[in-house]
């Protein structure tokens, strides 16, 4: 047994190595100067790009390449592209079915590893100098293509593929180089930052759509810039960035004092903050550079309601609705205040029927309720859908006026809403 034991162990290690040898073999790796030649030959011939592309590539993650030797290889790859797009070109040239979007999807690729090429050539050597090696190449392929870049975008914009259409804008705006004349900033730059700012907006990419706004903001006209300021906006709530959203809210608010998106929002802000003052100062400004809007009084209404001044409630109430008279939060404040008020004076009131007191105090409250009643009657007109806002309230007027049809009416909403 103890022999038959050793000659298995024997066995076993004997044939261990071929085995952790056959596990340790590796594909055969073709050598640079084979990959670079296939990408020669497919440039040549016009076909068999994707293959030699796709090879070169591939080659990137070798450990013992040199950075000129990636920058070589996208170089490489950004040609591959081109001749792709070449392809697609001479079709059209000869009237043949060619493909359109595959004309231009091979330029945004090419511009791509141009864009890496150059992110590679200019990294520091060893000794911390920049060689760059091909930045006349890619500059060079650059121009070549501009203008079909920024058609291809367009192309893709006007079939509302805006998803498809940012990348062509992006790069026609931020790859360049301005040192050069005919990359220097110039009206179809702005239309670009424009176009790229609406088609990152559209396709719910708001990192593109904040990154390019700015520039086409100094650019269009007060109104469209204010659209594009509320893209910001809408942008970073949606990226969670809370300080970015109020600074550009505030910004909002100073630039385009006209457009109430933006005070609207910084409004409820600071209301949610019961930061009223602030409310306030913000709705005063409004009034002073615009001549004062219903909105910016109902604003006032609203925080003087949260305090509890009812008067001054009433009074910015009052202004917002001579503004707007179908305004129904401008009613709902105004009509709450009064109701508050008659419940309040209610409590405080003279509950001996004997004292004089009595009568005046119950005088007073009548018409603290007689002054919420066409309010609240007016929201119900207003929105009569939103039964929430008005039904209780008209409910206690209704009881407190003694007013009998009316309160059987109410009542039975009430029901109908329980049930």
């Amino acid at each position: 047994m103890r022999w038959f034991l050793l000659l298995s162990f024997l066995f076993i290690a004997f044939l261990m190595p071929s085995s952790a040898k056959k596990k340790a073999e590796k594909p055969k790796q073709e050598r640079l100067s084979t990959l670079y030649k296939n990408a020669k030959t497919a440039l040549k011939n016009k076909g068999g790009q994707d293959a030699a592309r796709n090879a070169l590539l591939g080659a990137l993650n070798r450990p013992e390449l040199k950075n000129k030797e990636r920058a070589k290889i996208h170089y490489t790859a950004a040609l591959l592209e081109e001749s792709l797009n070449g392809v697609e070109n001479q079709k059209a040239y000869l009237k043949q079915s060619y493909d359109t979007a595959k004309f231009f999807n091979k330029l945004c690729d090419m511009y791509r590893q141009l864009r890496q090429c150059d992110s590679v050539d200019f990294l520091p050597d060893h000794k911390g100098n920049v060689h760059p090696s091909f930045k006349r190449k890619t500059q060079s392929l650059r121009l070549k293509h501009r203008r079909n870049i920024l058609s291809g975008g367009k192309f893709f914009l006007a079939k509302k593929n805006y998803a498809s259409a940012y990348p062509f804008f992006d790069l026609y705006c931020s790859y360049k180089d301005e040192s050069k004349k005919k990359e220097q900033i110039d009206s179809l730059y702005y239309n670009a930052a424009l176009w790229a700012t609406l088609s990152a907006f559209l396709s719910e990419n708001y990192l593109g759509t904040i990154k390019h706004a700015d520039e086409a903001i100094g650019y269009i006209d007060s109104s469209k810039a204010a659209v594009l300021q509320e893209y910001k906006v809408r942008s970073y709530a949606k990226l969670d960035n809370d300080s970015a959203w109020i600074a550009t809210l505030k910004q909002g608010v100073v630039s385009y004092p006209q457009h109430d998106y933006f005070f609207v929002l910084l409004a409820d802000w600071y209301h949610a903050q019961r930061n009223y003052r602030e409310e306030r100062a913000l709705a005063d400004k409004l009034i002073a550079r615009t001549g004062g809007k219903a909105i910016h009084y109902y604003a006032k209404s609203k925080s003087y309601l949260s305090e509890d001044n009812f008067n001054a409630c009433i009074t910015y109430a009052d202004s917002t609705i001579a503004l707007a008279n179908d305004f129904a939060d401008a009613y709902y404040n105004k009509g709450i205040a009064y109701l508050n008020m008659a419940v309040i004076s209610q409590e405080m009131a003279c509950k001996d029927v004997k004292n004089p007191q009595y009568a005046i105090d119950k005088q007073k409250t009548q018409e603290l309720y007689r002054e919420a009643r066409p309010c609240m009657e007016m929201v119900r007109r207003l929105q009569p859908d939103m039964q929430e806002r008005w039904a209780s309230p008209l409910y206690r007027i209704y009881l407190n006026l003694n007013l009998g049809k009316e309160f059987v009416e109410i009542e039975r909403v009430l029901n109908t809403k329980k049930q």
